[in-house]
This record gives structure tokens, sequence and C-alpha cells, in this order.
């Protein structure tokens, strides 16, 4: 557990790390577990301590010794369920959890260990997860209900439906189990079957015989408004680029020509799939430099450019971005605006400019570690400051589309290209971050507004350009070195 991940660390991650410091914080996060625990460094010894008395120690490997740390780690873990009852019964994954906690607080935000269950959660929300399709939730008594019903699965071919009570799995009683118990149940092998007895919403009992299948959550929801196609991400999987473009030329086929532009929705999209978030852009671009990543792994260092076709022929495209869009998100609306292919209208997106590798470990956990930048095609990285929209909905004073538009017509509303000094010193530079951070932060508003506005500058061709040239991108690939 712990040479596979300090192994890691010293491989992949962004910048080299002291493991003597990495381990020492470690082995201090035991506290959680038992407040009576420390551990120091004493020359050329590490010791452990509860109660104020040394109970262990061992000799302190050099400081790169990346395994010779690992093993350190898994021997103290040992040392410390013998000498404290509290580390003993909590048990050996917590003490997994104590140690990478104390130890990755040390690196950066986005490193972090995920245990067995959580990690199962994350690869399905990723990766997607076999079973029938349902959403599982609970109802007014706390028993389990479904919630949903994806689309095209086992459970929506059965004609499942949303808020019957589960009363039995396989013929087994379920109804006083928890839900995530339930969840449990109703997964298993692709290809095997399940039967899933319910009590339907109007009284009536059936059991519903499925056969298990890979299911992917669909995150994508489309509508059309004024003959603007809107696509909302919800957030990023293995399909997401696929669902997207599904979503598009599905409803640009509906309006068969009279299409006047699309919105693509990523306001409160966490993000995913750095993959996923690239082909997503090409979905709209035909050629150039979507974005590029580095780190000191040799591997870390890429160049991701588009090399398809624009799916929309070229419509006025405006991305929806605010406080909650990070990670993938960014990646897609930094490489859209950096190339003029789109406008972005809302708030100032997070500011998660790095791309974690993961690490399956042993006990099927699994370790995030950060290990490159994300740079924008004009060389800039929106690490820390997020990226600004071309139209910022995010005032008090503008508060409805019609005087958002005036603002921005008369110049008041600011401006990506006055910023191009502070967007490539934020990362380092604190005055300049707060100066970007502030120019357009995010405040809570009508989710329309920003709707609103996007689809009054798609369909005005002049105030469209306008935008276009608000955001001057090319002025900032010229006056600075990617």
């Amino acid at each position: 557990m712990f040479t596979v991940g300090f192994g890691r660390i010293q491989e992949v991650y962004l910048v080299k790390e002291d493991f003597g410091k990495l381990a020492l914080d470690g082995l201090n996060g035991l506290s959680k577990l038992d407040d009576t625990l420390s551990a120091r460094r004493d020359g050329t010894q590490v010791q452990l301590i509860r109660a104020g008395h040394v109970f262990a120690d061992f000799d302190a490997p050099a400081p790169d010794a990346a395994y010779d740390w690992g093993t350190l780690a898994a021997s103290s873990l040992d040392a410390a369920s013998l000498a404290s009852p509290k580390v003993a019964t909590a048990g050996v994954e917590a003490g997994y959890q104590a140690i990478y906690d104390g130890l990755l607080a040390d690196l950066d935000p986005y490193s972090r260990y995920a245990n067995p269950d959580r990690a199962r959660d994350d690869r399905a929300t990723r990766d997607g997860y076999t079973g029938v399709g349902i959403v599982l939730s609970q109802d007014e008594k706390g028993r389990a209900v479904i919630g949903d019903v994806f689309p095209d699965t086992p459970a929506a071919r059965a004609n499942l439906l949303k808020g019957s009570l589960i009363i039995a799995i396989n013929g087994v009683s379920v109804e006083d189990a928890k839900v995530d118990e339930i969840a449990d149940l109703m997964r298993g092998p692709v290809g095997t079957k399940v039967d899933l007895t319910v009590r339907e919403p109007r009284g009536g009992s059936r059991t519903a015989t499925m056969i298990r299948e890979k299911v992917i959550e669909n995150m994508v929801r489309a509508q059309v408004r004024d003959n603007v196609v809107i696509v909302k991400l919800l957030r990023f999987n293995t399909t997401s680029a696929a669902a997207v473009r599904n979503a598009v030329t599905g409803q640009l086929h509906g309006l068969n020509g009279r299409a006047r532009g699309i919105i693509l929705d990523l306001r409160g999209n966490p993000g995913g799939l750095l993959d996923q978030s690239v082909a997503l852009a090409d979905l709209f671009m035909e050629r150039g430099p979507i974005i590029s990543t580095r780190g000191r792994n040799p591997d870390s260092v890429q160049n991701f450019n588009a090399h398809g076709e624009d799916i929309t022929g070229h419509l006025p495209l405006a991305v929806l971005v605010d406080g909650h869009s990070a990670s993938a998100a960014e990646v897609t609306a930094a490489a859209l605006q950096d190339s003029d292919r789109a406008i972005l209208v809302g708030s100032t997106s997070f500011g998660k400019g790095s791309v974690q590798t993961v690490t399956r470990l042993p006990n099927d956990g699994e370790l995030f570690l950060t290990w490159s930048r994300i740079y924008a095609p004009s060389g800039y990285t929106w690490h820390r400051q997020g990226i600004v929209p071309t139209v910022c909905t995010s005032s008090s004073t503008e508060t409805d589309a019609k005087t958002v538009i005036q603002a921005f017509r008369a110049g008041q509303l600011p401006r990506p290209a006055d910023m191009i000094a502070d967007r490539f010193a934020a990362p380092e530079d604190d005055k300049a971050l707060r100066r970007l951070r502030s120019v357009c932060p995010w405040q809570v508003h009508d989710a329309d507004l920003d709707i609103n506005v996007a689809v009054d500058l798609l369909t005005d061709p002049a105030l469209y350009a306008q935008a276009m040239g608000a955001q001057d991108i090319h002025a900032v690939a010229a006056t600075h070195e990617p």
C-alpha cells in the first residue's frame, strides 16, 4: 500500500518531494485515530510516541528513498496498531486513510486517497457500472425507492417506474435493507440475471427480470429556445463527447436549417476526464491547438490539437460557465474561447488548471496525484485564477438580459483582452490573482439570465462580432510565449 503509493509520488508528482517530510506528516496523521499518538525525527531516527513515551523507532532512509519510506510507513502502522487500542479498533483501512491524508496534505488540494468504497463509486461515475440503470433514493419513511431510471437500460426496457418501492431482489426481501446495501445487490457481472420486485406508485406489485449490462449515465440535457440549441453537460464521463454530439446533431436535424446558434452549458460542471474535455472542444473546432499540459514526468508533456469537423457547421457558439465550472469543463471553455470559436458567458470559473493521474492501489483504493499543469492555446494557465468570461453576468447592477447587453454594448463590462498581463502573472503573483478574481466573481442570480444573454448574443451578428473582439485572444498569443 505505501511502497506503491510513495513510488508513484516519486515518479509522477508535479514537483520533487522530500519523502522524509511526507512520511513524518503522514504518521502524524494517525493522531486522528488516537490523539495521544505522534511521530518525530530525532537525528537519523524516526520515533513513534504515545502519551509522551517512545514505543517504536526506525532508521530514517535517505530523503528520496521512496520505497524505504513506504516500508517504514507500513511498519509504523503495524506498531501503532499494537500500541494503541484505538488504532487497532479503527482497522487497517482507517490507518491507510489517516496516513495518506496526512502526507497528501503537503502536496496540493487535488491529490487525494480514495478508499475502496469511494474508489468504486468514483470509477462508476467515470467509467460506468454493471447494473440495470436505476438511481436509488429514500422515501419519507427511509425506504429504498427508484429515484430515476436511465434511458436505454434494462430498467427502462422493463418499464420500471420512478417512485417504485424496492421490495425484494432475487426473491429475498430487502424492505429493511439500506440503500447502499440494495445498490450492491443490484450490481453484478455483465450478462447475469437479476429479479427485482417493486411496489409501483399506484400500489400494484410486480417482478421485473433483467439482464445486467454496463451502464453509463447520460449526463447531457438538451432543449431549444428561439431556434438556439441549448445543451447542458452535468459532468464528464467516458461518453460525454459522444452524448453531446448526438444531442447537438439531433436538435439541429429537428430544426432543419433554422438553428441560429448553440449554447454549451457547463455551469456547475465539476469536470472529469481530460480526454473527454478535449474531444468535446474538438466537436466544434476544425483545426488548431486545444490545450497543452506540462509537468515533471516526461509523459505529462502533451499537446492536444483539433483534427475533425465542426459538427455545427460554424454556427455561433456560446459557452456558459460559473464559479463551479472546473477542471475538464474549464479545458473545453478555455480552448473554445482561446481559439475564437466561442464566447463565454457567466462568471469566472473555478480555477483548477491541473491534471491528476489515478493509480489503483493493492487494496483496490485509488491514489490521485497532480502531475501536470494545463495551458490554454495562448499559453496561460488558469490555475488558481479561473477563466474570465467574455460577457460577465455576475453583477449586482445588471440583473436582467437587457441591462447586461446594454452594459456590454457600452463597454461597461470587463474585457478579457484587457487582462492579458494579469492572466500570465496570476499563477505566481497574488496581486494579479486578486485583481483577476475580483473582475467577475460568481454570485447567485437567476439561472435564466445567462441563457437569455447568450441567446441575445448569438442571434445578433453584430453583437456576437463585438463579443469576439472583446476576447482579442490573438493579441494574447502574439505578446506572450506559450
